[in-house]
C-alpha cells in the first residue's frame, strides 16, 4: 500500500498525534468483534435452541453469557503478554484461537461442547479487546484518549446495528452454522489488516518483564488506584444492564412485542443513539471534561429507568414508550463507556495493557453476572430489566459520591 501505516504512540505530556480514520476503524473492528459475535446470534438463539433441544428458554442466553465469561478471563491473561512481548503478536495468537473455537461452536454435537466453543472465542476476543485499549492509550491520554475512544465507539456501535440483521440474512440462506463461518472470515480479515497496516504501538525498550513480582506491582497499582477502582466499579455497573439487554432483546420484542421479522431494525435503530452520543461525547469532552459528561449521564439514566418503572408497574408499556427507553438508555450508555475507560486507564501509560487487562477483565466478570443475574429474572415482563437498569445507575452513583467525594458532576478531568 502507498499510504504511511499507522502512526507509532505518542508520550504521556507531548501534543497527541491525530486521530486518523484508518486508526479509528481498525481499533472499532478489533473491539466490535466481540459485539459481532454476541449479536449476529440473536436471531439464531431459537433455531440453536431448536437444534440442540434445550428444555428451558431462558438456556439459550448461555450462548451469550458463556462467551462473555470467557471474554472476561481472556482479557487478564492477555494484557501483561502484551506489556512483555508487545501488542501486535498477542494479538495475532488471540485470533488464531478465537478461529479455531469458531470451528469448535460449529461441528459440536451437544450444547456443552458449542458451550465450550463459545467461552473459548470469548477468551481468544479477550485479546482484541485489551490490545485495542492499550494501543489507543499507548497513543492518547486523558480527555484525547476519551475523545479518540468516542469516534472509535461511533464506529464500534455500528455492529450492533447491522448484526443482527447480517444475522437474520445468512438465516435466510443457510442454518445457523454458517453464522459461525462468517465470523471466521471476519477474524481472518481483521488480522490482515492488522499485519498490514498497525504499527507496534509498545516499543522494545519500554516492554516490561514477565513474571509474577512484575505483574504483582502491575496489578497493585491497579488495584491501588482509588480513581481507578471507582471507574471499573461503574464501567462494571453500566455493563450489566446493557447486556441483560443483549440477552432478553429478542425474549422481549420478539416474545413480548411480537416484532418478529422486525426484531433487527427496533435492535439496530436503538444501537443508532449510542452512535449519536458517541459523537456528541467526542465534541462536548474537551471542554464538559470526563466526568461531568459520564456523572450526568448516570443522573439522567437512572430517573429515566425509575419512570420507565412506573410505567411498567401499571401495566405493559406501548412499544413505542420501549423504544424510547431504550434509545435513551444506549444514548446514556454511549456518553458513559468511553469515559469510563479513559478515566480508569488514564493513570496507567507505562502498564497500558495490564491496566487493561484488569480493568477489562473485572469489569466484565462483575457486567457478566450481573447481565446473567438481571437476565435470569425475566419473568415475561420488561420490569426486571428497568429496575435492573436503576439499580445500577444507583450504586455507580454511590461508588463515584465514595471514591471521589466533591468531584461529582466537576470538570476537573
Amino acid at each position: 500500500m502507498s499510504s504511511p501505516a499507522i502512526s507509532s504512540p505518542a508520550t504521556d505530556g507531548a501534543a497527541p498525534p491525530r486521530i486518523g480514520v484508518e486508526f479509528i476503524l481498525l481499533v472499532a473492528l478489533m473491539m466490535g468483534i466481540t459485539a459481532l459475535s454476541i449479536d449476529i446470534m440473536l436471531p439464531a438463539l431459537p433455531d440453536i435452541e431448536a437444534h440442540y433441544d434445550l428444555t428451558d428458554m431462558n438456556d439459550q442466553q448461555l450462548v451469550i453469557v458463556s462467551y462473555m465469561v470467557g471474554f472476561g478471563i481472556g482479557q487478564l491473561v492477555f494484557g501483561p503478554f502484551s506489556d512483555r512481548y508487545g501488542r501486535k503478536p498477542v494479538f495475532y495468537f488471540g485470533m488464531a484461537v478465537y478461529m479455531a473455537a469458531t470451528v469448535l461452536a460449529v461441528v459440536a454435537f451437544d450444547f456443552d461442547t458449542h458451550l465450550a466453543g463459545r467461552l473459548l472465542q470469548g477468551v481468544a476476543a479477550g485479546a482484541a479487546r485489551v490490545i485495542a485499549v492499550a494501543v489507543v492509550r499507548d497513543r492518547f491520554a486523558g480527555r484525547a484518549m476519551a475523545r479518540a475512544m468516542s469516534f472509535i465507539m461511533a464506529i464500534f456501535i455500528l455492529v450492533p446495528v447491522v448484526a443482527p440483521g447480517i444475522g437474520a440474512g445468512i438465516l435466510l440462506i443457510g442454518p445457523w452454522q454458517d453464522i459461525f463461518w462468517f465470523l471466521l472470515g471476519v477474524a481472518a480479515i481483521l488480522t490482515l489488516w492488522t499485519a498490514l497496516r498497525l504499527k507496534e504501538t509498545r516499543p522494545r525498550d519500554a516492554r516490561r518483564p514477565l513474571t509474577v513480582r512484575s505483574f504483582a506491582d502491575a496489578a497493585a497499582a491497579v488495584l491501588g488506584n482509588r480513581q481507578t477502582l471507582c471507574y471499573m466499579a461503574t464501567a462494571s455497573l453500566t455493563f450489566g444492564p446493557l447486556l441483560a439487554y443483549i440477552a432478553t432483546s429478542h425474549q422481549i420484542f420478539v416474545g413480548i412485542y411480537r416484532l418478529d421479522a422486525w426484531f433487527p431494525v427496533a435492535f439496530g435503530g436503538i444501537a443508532l443513539f449510542s452512535i449519536a452520543s458517541a459523537f456528541v461525547n467526542a465534541r462536548l469532552v474537551p471542554g464538559l471534561g470526563m466526568r461531568r459528561m459520564s456523572h450526568s449521564a448516570l443522573l439522567i439514566q437512572l430517573v429515566l429507568a425509575l419512570a420507565f418503572a412506573a410505567l411498567a408497574w401499571a401495566g405493559q408499556p406501548s412499544l413505542i414508550l420501549l423504544l424510547v427507553f431504550f434509545g435513551l438508555s444506549m444514548f446514556m450508555v454511549g456518553l458513559c463507556f468511553p469515559n469510563f475507560n479513559a478515566l480508569a486507564m488514564e493513570p496507567h501509560g507505562a502498564i497500558a495493557g495490564t491496566a487493561s487487562s484488569i480493568t477489562g477483565f473485572v469489569s466484565t466478570a462483575i457486567g457478566s453476572a450481573l447481565g446473567w443475574a438481571i437476565g435470569a429474572a425475566f419473568d415475561g415482563t420488561v420490569m426486571p430489566l428497568t429496575l435492573g437498569f436503576a439499580a445500577c445507575a444507583g450504586f455507580s452513583i454511590l461508588a463515584v459520591l465514595i471514591a471521589e467525594p466533591g468531584r461529582f458532576l466537576k470538570s476537573t478531568a
